[in-house]
């Protein structure tokens, strides 16, 4: 065996020896903690006993054996030449005339009285023998008088975070010592047992890392340590387990049943071990193996008392709800009110989880209004971790029915349920009714800024913001945001509106006030542990980068948020972060976007996130030559935003959307009608739609004009601060000014075109813009395949794309890019021109 800083115990036993060799008996203690490695320095010391030539008689104590007269000198017997224990004494003495004598007795507390008498004996009559008696002791000691009275004391304290260095280098190479030899001290607590038992540990299975590993042998070693000293000290041990953080002799005494002096003598025992440090296990994994050592029907006794017992000491209700949620069992009749106000408690501090577990516990207990208390606590605690997961619990109050609602978009229920929070909690209901604005959009006709003086500053801001942006006025609209911002609250009833705010700074080309907003209300989030808002500023965010032109970030943050939340928590919201990831995918060129690949919920389309998402689709069939699918999204978008008096370029510029799939089309006198309409509205101030607006405008005019409008384009995006759109409109730039002979011009065009692109990771992107055009139409007639030839004399004759993909056994996606492809060449752009058109040819004769 290998001993560490023991060397000094050793030594001072084998100067002893050396001593009582020389005729001088001597008797020595060596005392320490619960496992603190007496017994392991006393093997040593045995060995070198037997390799001197010395007789050498050994016995160990046994709780188990204490009844048992002289069972400790039958086992020292058993090195004489005795047929029994008589006159133990004397042929003990006999022998040492002959040669030195050692006596090494382990566990001298757990001795039986017989035995000890007789070796009291052998001190008193033996002392000029060459005799060594040797007795390990735990401390607190036992009070005997043969260890009471040793000539030597050896003390063995827990090892020195050094000597766990040096214990793990031995047994497991430099370089174990040093990557763990610190955390391997505060799991052991210096105590050598537990330190060989971590070293065991990593032996049967290594740490890629050098980490300590806690396994079976450690958990062995403490039980072990707690079994063996006995039933009162495994007692106290369990219940200080239990009673975690609540280290109070009394309590702990009342709990185990056992005195205080006995708590006290029994904590000692503990911290001298290296398990206690300021009354409290040093390490979770100790305290964890004792509690495991507790049956379930134990454990769950054991905490039902505890609480009780704190419940009598006015205790804080949540530490008392914390031993109900360990048991699982709301214990006696004032369990429930106890663990509502701890709920109440947790959420205040942010701490939702618990919250949870404690309402979880309660709801089964109570009925009636009681219950419908409980029932709305619980769901609004729910809500920050998982908003939109399951259905709206039974008998809630209308705020929290109205919650659920909203992020389902319930066309019935919602404005029921909102016109009842209004008249009960006006707080929540002026946060819901933004929220509803929000997300569904505002209904017409639509209501009045709340007034008053008891309506908050920031209420009326909040409900100010999309009056502004419709009237063009985006330095009030941001004032209004930054308004919002700085007065509203974080909580559970506005974070739909903070998320609004954030927005309307987006629509206002405030990005950069965007982006710090939305990073400190993150950070908010994330600080109190709130899953729900986290993700959903983290969309936010995502849709900010996107903006920014920074498409690869975007993409990381919206996927991020997606990964916060279950697809089911996010309900209809889903459509933020997903139209944000495949508008970016789409513009990297990534036409296998995993948004595709995410089901929404059908209630999304009557919604503005809806609106939102459809555009990005929109956007996705415009890339992968899907124009018509394109265009029926970007119409749907239309219809909604004019429906509800909602028409902001700047949060779905549809026309312009339009516009570009017009042109892909071939359509370039309604792409440019378009585009100058969106030029036209007052909504239209915003820089960002007003350069989209101008880039389309450009794409559809002709080659006089199109270079200037482009660049003016590419002004405005930049003034925005969206890169990447500065890049596409400088690469159109670069391509319209190459077709006029300008090449010297184009080429330094298309290398500032390239230098933003690399900024926002789309340099390949803008390389393929310049070699490719894909805004606009052919310059000359293309003669049709013969698939086009029969997908064009179907559809001239008024078939639809599915009596079209039925009649030719093909798929309705593949009749659409026949169809996209036929009107781009023959230059037309309703399916109505195609039986006029004298391109059309012959009928194949389907």
């Amino acid at each position: 065996m290998i001993l560490v800083e023991r060397e000094a115990a050793l030594a001072a036993l084998t100067e002893a020896a050396a001593e009582s060799a020389r005729g001088a008996s001597r008797v020595v203690a060596v005392t320490g903690g619960l496992a603190s490695g007496k017994s392991g320095l006393l093997a040593v010391f045995a060995d070198q006993v037997a390799d001197s030539g010395a007789l050498l008689l050994t016995a160990t104590g046994s709780r188990g054996e204490r009844g048992i007269p002289l069972g400790a000198v039958r086992q020292l017997t058993s090195g004489l030449p005795l047929p029994a224990a008589a006159g133990f004494v004397e042929r003990v003495l006999a022998a040492a005339e002959t040669a030195p004598v050692v006596l090494a007795v382990d566990d001298i507390q757990h001795v039986d009285s017989a035995s000890l008498r007789v070796l009291a004996a052998l001190r008193d009559r033996g002392a000029q023998a060459r005799v060594l008696l040797v007795l390990t002791e735990w401390e607190p000691r036992s009070g005997h008088e043969l260890s009471a009275g040793a000539d030597r004391r050896v003390r063995l304290g827990p090892l020195s975070p050094r000597g766990v260095a040096d214990l793990l280098a031995a047994e497991l190479g430099e370089a174990a010592a040093a990557s763990m030899a610190d955390a391997c001290h505060r799991l052991s607590g210096g105590n050598p047992l537990l330190a060989h038992a971590l070293v065991s540990d990593y032996r049967a299975d290594p740490d890629p890392g050098g980490e300590p590993v806690v396994g079976i042998a450690f958990r062995q070693a403490v039980l072990g340590c707690l079994h063996r000293w006995g039933p009162r000290l495994l007692a106290v041990a369990r219940a200080l387990a239990v009673l975690d953080g609540q280290p109070l002799p009394g309590l702990i005494a009342d709990l185990t049943g056992l005195s205080r002096a006995t708590v006290s003598r029994m904590t000692g025992i503990l911290a001298a071990a290296g398990l206690l440090s300021g009354g409290r296990f040093g390490h979770e994994v100790v305290r964890d193996a004792v509690r495991d050592s507790l049956s379930r029907d134990e454990a769950t006794r054991l905490r039902l008392r505890a609480a009780d017992l704190l419940r009598r000491r006015a205790a804080a209700p949540g530490e008392i709800a914390r031993q109900l949620v360990a048991a699982g069992r709301v214990g006696g009749g004032w369990g429930v009110e106890v663990l509502r106000a701890a709920a109440a408690t947790a959420i205040g501090r942010d701490h939702t989880e618990f919250a949870v577990r404690c309402l979880r516990i309660a709801l089964p207990e109570v009925t009636g209004a009681e219950r419908a208390a409980v029932a709305a606590d619980l769901a609004r605690a729910e809500w920050r971790h998982n908003p939109a997961g399951r259905a709206c619990p039974q008998d809630v109050d209308p705020a929290t029915a109205a919650r659920y609602a909203l992020w389902h978009a319930d066309p019935v229920a919602v404005p029921a349920l909102l016109a009842a929070v209004a008249e009960s909690d006006p707080h929540a209901a002026a946060g819901l009714r933004l929220a509803d604005e929000w997300i569904r959009g505002a209904r017409l006709p639509r209501p009045q800024p709340p007034r008053g003086g008891s309506v908050a500053l920031w209420e009326r801001s909040a409900a100010a913001l999309t009056p502004a942006l419709l009237r063009g006025d985006l330095a009030e609209a941001a004032r209004d945001a930054e308004r919002v911002l700085h007065g509203c609250p974080l909580d559970d009833w506005t974070v739909e509106v903070l998320a609004a705010a954030l927005t309307t700074l987006l629509h206002a080309d405030q990005v950069d006030r965007a982006a710090h907003w939305c990073e400190e209300l993150s950070r908010q989030a994330k600080s109190r542990r709130a899953t729900t808002w986290v993700a959903l500023f983290g969309a936010v965010g995502a849709d900010i980068a996107l903006r920014r032109g920074a498409l690869r970030t975007a993409r990381a943050l919206a996927e991020e948020s997606l990964r916060a939340l279950p697809a089911r928590a996010w309900g209809v919201l889903i459509g933020l972060p997903l139209a944000t990831m495949l508008l970016a995918d789409t513009a990297l060129g990534a036409h296998d976007s995993a948004a595709l690949r995410e089901v929404a919920p059908d209630a999304m389309v009557d919604t503005l996130i809806g609106v939102r998402y459809l555009r990005a689709r929109g956007h996705h069939y415009l890339a992968t030559d899907r124009v018509l699918a394109a265009v029926a999204d970007f119409q749907a978008c239309g219809r909604f935003l004019t429906r509800h008096g909602i028409d902001l370029p700047a949060l779905a510029p549809w026309r312009t959307d339009l516009a570009e799939a017009h042109i892909r089309l071939g359509g370039r006198r309604v792409a440019g009608n378009l585009a100058r309409r969106q030029l036209d509205l007052p909504a239209s101030a915003s820089r960002h739609a007003r350069g989209r607006s101008l880039r389309l405008l450009a794409a559809a005019t002709d080659r006089v004009h199109g270079p200037s409008l482009l660049h003016e384009a590419a002004e405005e995006f930049r003034a925005a601060g969206d890169r990447f759109a500065v890049s596409v409109a400088l690469a159109e730039l670069s391509r319209q000014l190459t077709e006029r002979g300008e090449h010297t011009r184009a080429r330094r065009v298309a290398k500032a075109a390239a230098d933003e692109a690399r900024a926002c990771g789309a340099a390949n992107l803008v390389d393929r813009l310049l070699r490719h055009p894909t805004s606009l139409p052919p310059t000359s007639a293309t003669t049709l395949s013969e698939a086009e030839h029969r997908v064009a004399a179907l559809a001239a004759l008024g078939h639809t794309n599915r009596e079209i993909a039925d009649r030719l056994h093909i798929t309705v996606s593949t009749v659409e890019q026949h169809l996209t492809k036929i009107y781009r060449k023959l230059g037309v752009s309703r399916r109505e021109d195609l039986a006029s058109h004298p391109d059309r040819a012959r009928n194949p004769g389907a």
